[in-house]
């Protein structure tokens, strides 16, 4: 993965197959979660030959699949974090805004998900943020952010130094210091790249 550049029209980066079916796979998945799922197949989730992806990445990333909550309060905490209630002092007023407003909502996060899903689908490892689809970028980028957070638990920067600590241990030595080690990473990646491209949109990039 490398940096975001300014380039004419907007801003790219190189990504490698791995990456682009790691983020495209997680970007669909986070619709999911919205209760929209993408209804295309997604061609970076396959290989230079059409086959599925080896069955390591479907293990680290098996957790990733989730259904949407039920109910006016999302019961599963990733989803807390992308639909926030829009009171916390008053419930009544909360829950009205949370009906009034939340099909919406998830249509416009899927829309913003769906343009870095169909960038990283159709490259082959050029990614190119077109100008005028920034602000679905960085907005696509931070509902990836705060999913991988919630399932890593991490809600101040104190809580991601110590799981960075605990990434960086050693070999993991179970399927679940696997998984903690995979998302560890991919949450990392996704804060570096997300800060190139605001990096390169204020013209700080070289």
């Amino acid at each position: 993965m490398r940096a975001f550049t300014a380039v004419p029209g907007g801003y790219a980066c190189e990504l490698e197959r791995a990456e682009l079916r790691i983020i495209a796979r997680v970007t669909a998945d986070t619709c999911e979660l919205l209760g929209l799922p993408l209804d295309a197949d997604d061609d970076a989730a396959r290989d230079d030959d059409g086959s599925p992806a080896p069955s390591t990445d479907e293990e680290i990333l098996a957790s990733l699949d989730w259904d949407p909550a039920a109910g006016q309060t999302p019961r599963d905490p990733a989803l807390a974090r992308l639909l926030p209630p829009a009171s916390t002092d008053d419930d009544e007023l909360a829950a009205e805004m949370r009906r009034l407003t939340e099909h919406s909502l998830r249509a416009t996060k899927t829309e913003q998900l769906r343009v870095v899903h169909d960038a990283l689908a159709a490259s082959t490892g050029l990614v190119v943020v077109r100008a005028g689809q920034e602000r679905a970028w960085l907005s696509a980028l931070t509902d990836l952010r705060l999913v991988l957070a919630s399932r890593l638990g991490i809600e101040t920067d104190a809580d991601a130094e110590r799981v960075y600590e605990r990434a960086g241990a050693g070999e993991p030595q179970t399927p679940e210091d696997e998984l903690d080690a995979a998302l560890t990473s991919l949450y990392a990646a996704l804060t570096w790249w997300q800060e190139s491209l605001l990096e390169a949109m204020s013209g700080g990039a070289s």
